[in-house]
């Protein structure tokens, strides 16, 4: 048995669908559905029944979910602990939401790659929070507070967002007929719309949502209506213009460095953290309000 299908295993079992768990896995979901049918050959049971509104667990899948994440935990215990002895050479994997990324923390990341050879670094892009127990990343950077019990957390910064809209936007629409490009329904859209109403004192419809800075952006850029971004990403844009900016921090966003006490003592991560907070240092005042 390939003992690898586990995670494949429990990672299926969370997600209830082959396109949730590719995606978390990041592999096709022929990988996926491949792995789990050796997996139920090598057992010599049906771990899933095959439905259309997703793959469930059968009996015997669910009585051997506990099994499987004993054995999974213990073989990353073992994997962390002796990453946590190596010298600063091999993969460090980063978890960043892609736009601060790109932004804020790559340009540091990209001199740490010079400086050593022996490092490579993994982005994940990742807007969701990943498992850093699982080693989904090695060390992640988060713009919400960390709620997991027992990792090492450290807050960079705090950024200041925006209400932007196009270019010549609030000359060519009256005001009354603004409209909202929003982030979806969770408490951090909730949060930049309750933000916006407060400013322009009465609520702006919302035709448009999206889960990432970057489409809401593009929204914004065409016209479509008015948004929150960050300060660092929104002022930097020549389509953009600054309506409104959060004097006051009311909306400003946190970013956390969080890494699991199992990786601290690993070499390549330690520069990274380093790496990270260095970045955080240089970040212009003006995008801090």
């Amino acid at each position: 048995m390939n003992w690898n299908d586990l995670r494949y295993f429990l990672v299926l079992a969370e997600e209830n669908s082959l396109s949730g768990a590719a995606r978390r896995l990041r592999k096709e979901h022929t990988t996926v559905a491949r792995r789990i049918e050796a997996l139920e050959g090598d057992l010599g049971t049906k771990l899933f029944d095959r439905l259309p509104r997703g793959w469930q667990l059968t009996s015997a899948g669910r009585n051997l979910v506990p099994v499987a994440e004993r054995v999974e935990e213990e073989a990353l215990t073992f994997e962390r602990q002796a990453k946590g002895d190596e010298a600063a050479h091999g993969v460090v994997r980063i978890s960043v939401p892609p736009v601060a990324g790109r932004v804020l923390f790559a340009p540091r990341l990209a001199r740490l790659l010079k400086a050593h050879q022996g490092l490579e670094f993994e982005i994940v892009g990742a807007a969701n929070v990943v498992n850093l127990a699982r080693r989904e990343a090695d060390i992640a950077v988060r713009m919400i507070t960390p709620r997991e019990p027992g990792l090492i957390t450290r807050k960079l910064v705090e950024l200041g967002v925006g209400l932007y809209g196009a270019v010549g936007y609030q000359e060519r629409v009256p005001e009354m007929y603004w409209e909202f490009c929003g982030y979806e329904d969770t408490t951090y859209g909730a949060s930049k719309r309750e933000w916006v109403r407060t400013v322009l004192d009465r609520e702006l419809p919302c035709r448009f949502r999206a889960d990432d800075t970057e489409t809401v952006r593009q929204f914004i850029a065409a016209g479509h209506g008015v948004g929150v971004l960050p300060r660092y990403f929104g002022d930097q844009d020549e389509e953009l213009e600054l309506i409104h900016a959060d004097i006051d921090g009311r909306s400003r966003e946190s970013v956390w460095m969080v890494v699991h006490p199992d990786m601290r003592r690993s070499p390549g991560v330690r520069l990274v953290m380093d790496a990270l907070v260095k970045a955080a240092d240089n970040i212009a005042e003006e995008y801090q309000v």
